[in-house]
């Protein structure tokens, strides 16, 4: 706390550029939630526990928890999140707002504290698709600062001309029931969705069954691991404005401060990446 980056990330400048108004920095899941084996949604040492909006005793979801919580509140009009693996979509859910998780590279991720480069980027998170569709428009394009941007040059210009009163029509939706299942309110809620997107002119293909479900987990977490401390330890050089200028460091620093950083859970998942 109370260091001040040298710049403005990538996201941030282009939302000044579009005439945004920028409140301030919302709580989140430490480290992206990557962490702990058991970890709570929405805590840091800094900013202790995010609380759904809807629901103060229930979870907001993460990582990117008080970024959907402030949205739900309406606490701003919109608010940006970082997914690594459902941190913009997952708390989007949670806090009944809406998600959009881009396609890798369509966002620069310059200024961002890294988790893994391969599945990093920035989302928006808004009340409604329109503001959402509107802050992407504002946020995505080429970036000199993020070489995964190189190919994003020839992208939509304005995702919001694609907000069409008819644009259910006709398109072809899957129902993955191997996905669902897990609650009965969630169930009939789900139903409800369905039944509102055939009347709007969707084709609900239903059921299908995504193959290969669960099958690549543990490679994926072995690929974050590495990644993640090969990207965070190259942040962190960047920032000589820092306590901790490693992941060897970062890990040391919590231990020695465990009383506000380890209260509740520990940080196996650091000392696994290192």
């Amino acid at each position: 706390t109370g260091s001040t980056a040298a710049r403005d990330a990538s996201v941030a400048q282009r939302l000044r550029a579009a005439g945004c108004v920028l409140l301030g920095k919302a709580n989140l899941s430490e480290w992206a939630n990557f962490r702990s084996t058991r970890s709570t949604s929405g805590w840091s040492g800094v900013g202790g526990q995010t609380r759904n909006p809807y629901a103060l005793d229930r979870n907001p979801c993460g990582s990117s928890s008080g970024s959907g919580a402030s949205v739900a509140a309406s606490l701003c009009a919109a608010a940006i999140g970082t997914e690594t693996d459902g941190s913009v979509v997952c708390p989007a859910n949670a806090n009944g707002i809406v998600g959009i998780k881009p396609t890798l590279g369509l966002v620069s991720r310059a200024g961002i504290v890294p988790l893994a480069h391969s599945q990093d980027t920035a989302g928006t998170m808004a009340r409604t698709v329109a503001d959402g569709a509107a802050m992407l428009t504002a946020i995505a394009g080429f970036d000199s600062r993020d070489g995964v941007t190189e190919g994003s040059g020839g992208h939509v210009s304005d995702y919001s001309a694609f907000l069409l009163e008819d644009g259910l029509q006709g398109a072809r939706l899957g129902v993955a029931r191997n996905y669902t299942g897990f609650h009965e309110c969630c169930e009939s809620l789900l139903e409800e969705a369905l039944v509102a997107m055939r009347d709007a002119g969707a084709q609900v293909i239903d059921p299908i069954e995504l193959p290969n479900k669960g099958d690549y987990g543990d490679a994926e977490y072995d690929v974050l691991l590495y990644e993640f401390k090969a990207d965070l330890n190259a942040y962190l050089l960047g920032r000589p404005d820092l306590q901790v200028q490693s992941l060897a460091e970062l890990i040391d620093f919590n231990r020695s401060h465990a009383d506000q950083e380890m209260p509740y859970f520990q940080q196996e998942v650091l000392e696994q990446a290192q």
